[in-house]
């Protein structure tokens, strides 16, 4: 496939375009990507990747290595999304509570938010027993719906929106082993009931995950915190201590986002 027409592109496609690039780097990982692969992979003549590929490397948003003249996403970017990570005091606000969880319990702690009908790894501290996850690092994506933490946000967003989500990603799941629009769906009352969500190896056979979804006073759930652990270190006696450190750390941070908030009823069952 190539591109229709000979004629400029708009500001809107350029842009579009420029997205595109950024993203495909962003898949492509450290090893980088020549122009070739990117024009072929988007369907790009070499000239509009020429263009946008140099106006992007003038910005730092993509570096190209002297030796392999291969292209990777610049620090600029990770510098850029740092702050929008933090627009909210979100990241500033719960790191804190992921240096507790992480020293208290060995294991490694995630904040997840929702970016749109995906959810992002804001923040991490890896504990002393590594545990990698599905996101790979601060600021991968998964499909909501997918894994414990994204699973407790979307038990409690409206339930409309939250069908709407499913429906959307219902095409992504059968990337995750077993994983259905019906399995995430029916998973949400649960949630709902007990406060937290959890992934004893459903997911990734031997990783366990346990999430609570953070519930500022008057919004719906913006993000999580989650342990991830091996299913060898989730005993049955651990799980109410886990789960009660997550929702005293989680309401500690709730607390601070609604600093002139009145108390309120927690949803949570301790």
């Amino acid at each position: 496939m190539t591109e229709q027409t000979e004629n400029p592109a708009t500001g809107t496609q350029l842009l579009d375009r420029a997205v595109s690039i950024l993203r495909y780097l962003g898949d492509a990982g450290q090893a980088g990507t020549s122009m070739a692969m990117i024009g072929e992979a988007l369907s790009l003549k070499q000239s509009t990747v020429h263009r946008i590929v140099s106006a992007l490397e003038r910005h730092g948003l993509v570096v190209r290595e002297k030796e392999t003249k291969r292209y990777r996403l610049g620090l600029t970017l990770f510098a850029m999304g740092a702050r929008a990570a933090d627009g909210t005091g979100l990241r500033q606000i719960a790191r804190p509570s992921l240096l507790r969880l992480s020293a208290g319990t060995g294991d490694s702690v995630f904040l997840m938010a929702r970016a749109g009908v995906n959810t992002v790894c804001v923040d991490r501290q890896q504990g002393a027993y590594v545990i990698d996850s599905l996101t790979g690092h601060v600021g991968g994506e998964i499909p909501m719906g997918v894994g414990a933490a994204s699973q407790s946000i979307l038990a409690f967003l409206p339930e409309r929106e939250a069908s709407v989500i499913i429906e959307v990603n219902a095409p992504l799941y059968s990337r995750y082993g077993d994983l259905s629009a019906a399995k995430v769906t029916a998973s949400l009352e649960s949630i709902r009931r007990k406060g937290f969500a959890l992934d004893n190896g459903d997911l990734v056979a031997g990783i366990a995950a346990i999430a609570v979804p953070i519930l500022p006073q008057g919004r719906d759930a913006i993000a999580a915190i989650a342990i991830n652990l091996t299913s060898a270190r989730l005993s049955e006696e651990r799980l109410p201590e886990l789960v009660a450190m997550l929702q005293e750390e989680v309401h500690s941070i709730e607390e601070q986002l609604n600093p002139l908030e009145e108390p309120r009823m927690s949803a949570r069952v301790v």
